[in-house]
């Protein structure tokens, strides 16, 4: 009797372990692949969501703070969930490491350095930038003007070297673009003699007759330039032929041409030259889906007018410059956006 009781407890514990046991596998187990190995999830688990973010943009009194204050304010204010602020930094080289290590999660910067940061060229060497994409371009253009004395016997590029040229600050966009249009000139940069100055000081220098030509660098109509007009001083720019222009834009991915209408300083011709579309960049890993809510708040009508009124440099914005005016390929989210809107093939 003590024995059949004993069977019979045994029987019932091992009926209840095996009950357990299969309520515990009721979870799906990976399945095996044909090597007999557990398959990997078809997907990895969904990115947490972006709460907070930081927006570089350079120092609170240059061209790009406001237009990154305002970005920041129409994020906060959104239903996006995302509380943003404005982060004053050192500028575009920097914005580009700040981006990459995640420390601003949008910036803005130049085209071209975007574009050397990814492929870890000049300023870069050595530190090629993977977690960079572009959320959108075409922010505003970075024109090269290089400004002659009106009796000048510099009439292309390649008659620039030997001579004294004012190339603007040291590490400025002008650098780039001077280089480019002297190589294709097979002109080397170290045959002209740079001073580095302000583009202001550059214009004063070359009427004062202390350098053969001065390079201003901005938005136009640029005031360095323009105050030439108003003194009413002889000088004129230097003009690419539009052979010259293509052959740029086709070596030099992040260049776009622009013309200066031959009204903009009363020259009586328009000037062919090239600039550095200004872009908005983004970590890499931020998820899709907040990219392109990004860029879907950004580009409505309404706050679109915002950013193009926060600075006059960025009045030219529009959305078909933001999808095509940029130097590295854009984040998934961001061309998912753009492609809808018809603007990519």
């Amino acid at each position: 009797m003590k024995h059949r009781k004993i069977s019979a407890l045994l029987a019932l514990t091992l009926t209840l372990s095996l009950a357990l046991s299969a309520c515990g596998n009721d979870k799906p187990q990976p399945s095996a692949s044909a090597g007999g190995e557990p398959s990997t999830p078809a997907s990895a688990a969904p990115a947490p969501a972006v709460t907070d973010i930081a927006i570089g943009t350079a120092a609170s009194g240059g061209a790009w703070y406001p237009i990154g204050a305002v970005m920041s304010d129409i994020v906060s204010t959104s239903d996006l969930g995302i509380s943003a602020t404005v982060q004053t930094t050192g500028g575009g080289v920097e914005n580009c490491k700040l981006t990459n290590n995640g420390d601003c999660e949008l910036s803005i910067t130049i085209g071209y350095l975007a574009y050397n940061a990814q492929n870890g060229i000049d300023p870069y060497e050595g530190a090629q930038m993977d977690n960079i994409s572009c959320l959108f371009g075409g922010l505003s253009v970075g024109v090269m003007q290089v400004v002659l004395p009106g009796n000048s016997d510099v009439h292309t590029f390649a008659d620039l070297k030997g001579k004294k040229v004012a190339v603007g600050p040291a590490g400025g966009g002008a650098i780039t673009c001077l280089s480019a249009c002297l190589e294709m000139e097979g002109v080397a940069y170290s045959e002209i003699t740079p001073t580095y100055v302000s583009y202001d000081e550059g214009v004063t220098m070359m009427t004062d007759g202390h350098v053969d030509a001065a390079i201003v660098y901005g938005g136009i109509p640029t005031s360095a330039v323009s105050t030439l007009v108003a003194s009413q001083t002889d000088f004129r720019l230097l003009t690419l032929t539009a052979e010259e222009q293509a052959a740029l834009l086709e070596e030099y991915t992040y260049f776009v041409p622009v013309t200066v209408p031959a009204d903009m300083y009363s020259l009586g011709e328009d000037v062919l030259t090239i600039g550095t579309p200004n872009v908005v960049i983004v970590s890499s890993d931020m998820p899709e889906d907040t990219v392109y809510d990004l860029c879907a708040l950004f580009f409505t009508d309404e706050n679109l007018e915002k950013i193009q009124g926060s600075q006059p440099s960025a009045k030219g914005l529009t959305l078909e410059k933001a999808a095509t005016q940029t130097s590295i390929p854009l984040h998934p989210g961001a061309e998912k956006y753009f492609r809808e809107k018809g603007l990519l093939d």
